[in-house]
């Protein structure tokens, strides 16, 4: 009988224990809970919050937000109307060495052809740290001109084929995003900028030495003339205003 008295007290014992274990578990999430939300972001604490007590429809509220974080430009648009010149770009790749680049003034725009070797790791869509620099400040010029450009990638004839890039053609398309993202991340509005891969076509030299396949691969950027508006035409039977002398 005394057996049993002692088991019993031995229980009642230990159960007080379990509960003040569960009690500082909940104090200890608890807290936890405050200081992650008192360091974060308000607009993600508030997307925490919100999908924690089910009022936003789950995670995809905070997936969305991350997104928007990570592909939204670091710097607002720049607003600089002019149209930018040959001499601006110039400036702003001063220290890229002249073997490397190719800035023309065509009648179509402002060509500038970017050799992929000095630009980009081997094989890779990933821009070398020592060009990085001189891509965002092209970007950081070219913000706010509203002007309408494209970013073509090449490669030589020399098939590839990995996971990342099953052809050439992925990979000259994966370059000129790459040379976009810098600029959108500079201030360059999305809008104006397309890409385009075209992988060995159009050469401007033959693939039958290693001199011809390193002018292949390539990046070029045409940044185009800005249009400028042209005023109404009258309708017909209606007086066109006068012009000024």
């Amino acid at each position: 009988m005394s057996k049993g008295r002692g088991n019993h007290c031995e229980q009642e014992d230990s159960a007080w224990e379990i509960a003040l274990a569960d009690l500082m578990t909940v104090l200890m999430v608890f807290f936890l809970v405050m200081w992650l939300t008192s360091i974060i972001d308000p607009e993600k604490r508030k997307a925490f919050v919100e999908n924690l007590v089910g009022e936003s429809g789950g995670g995809d509220k905070v997936l969305k937000q991350d997104v928007t974080a990570q592909t939204a430009p670091i710097k607002p648009p720049i607003e600089q109307e002019k149209p930018v010149t040959e001499q601006e770009v110039k400036n702003a790749v001063a220290k890229v060495n002249p073997k490397d680049i190719d800035i023309e003034q065509t009648p179509e725009g402002i060509k500038i052809t970017l050799r992929s070797d000095s630009f980009f790791e081997s094989g890779r869509a990933n821009i070398t740290d020592k060009t990085r620099e001189q891509l965002e400040n092209l970007g950081e010029t070219l913000a706010g001109r509203k002007q309408d450009m494209t970013i073509t990638g090449y490669t030589d004839n020399v098939p590839i084929s990995n996971f990342q890039f099953p052809s050439n053609w992925e990979l000259s398309a994966a370059r000129a995003a790459t040379v976009a993202r810098t600029f959108i991340y500079m201030g360059v509005e999305q809008k104006y900028i397309t890409i385009e891969g075209k992988a060995d076509n159009e050469p401007v030299a033959p693939n039958n030495s290693s001199y011809g396949r390193s002018l292949n691969r390539r990046v070029v950027i045409m940044i185009k003339n800005k249009k400028v508006a042209q005023p109404p035409r009258p309708v017909a039977g209606q007086v066109a205003p006068p012009t000024s002398r």
